[in-house]
């Protein structure tokens, strides 16, 4: 594989440079490296690739923050159910299941207390 267009590692990510025919240049040994100075154009196509790094590390974070949020939630819902199904079977006949039924339904009882107190 051959690349044409001159790449740099800045910021943790390797990019193309910045400016269009930008020619690689390599060195003699032990000869100096000069910088030039970026012109305007070139720190607008940096500044703005930066910014879409921030934007993309963000987005990670929101949607890992995202995903523990599910998570909680979903463990939750199931903890939930799991209580209500054992207040149910501690039911001793068809009558004081219909009873439980009720009261679930009605009552709401499992709100906010917890199904086994009663």
């Amino acid at each position: 594989m051959s690349f044409t267009t001159a790449l740099y590692e800045g910021d943790s990510v390797i990019h193309y440079v910045p400016r269009a025919g930008a020619a690689v240049n390599i060195p003699a040994a032990g000869a100096q490296r000069v910088a030039q100075p970026a012109t305007a154009l070139e720190t607008a196509e940096l500044a703005t690739a930066e910014l879409n790094g921030w934007t993309f590390a963000i987005g990670a974070v929101w949607n890992a923050l995202r995903s523990a949020a599910l998570w909680l939630e979903e463990k939750s819902r199931e903890a939930h159910y799991r209580r209500i199904e054992s207040y149910l079977a501690q039911s001793t006949d068809h009558a004081d299941l219909e009873r439980r039924l009720r009261d679930l339904e009605r009552n709401h009882r499992f709100d906010w207390i917890d199904c086994g107190s009663r």
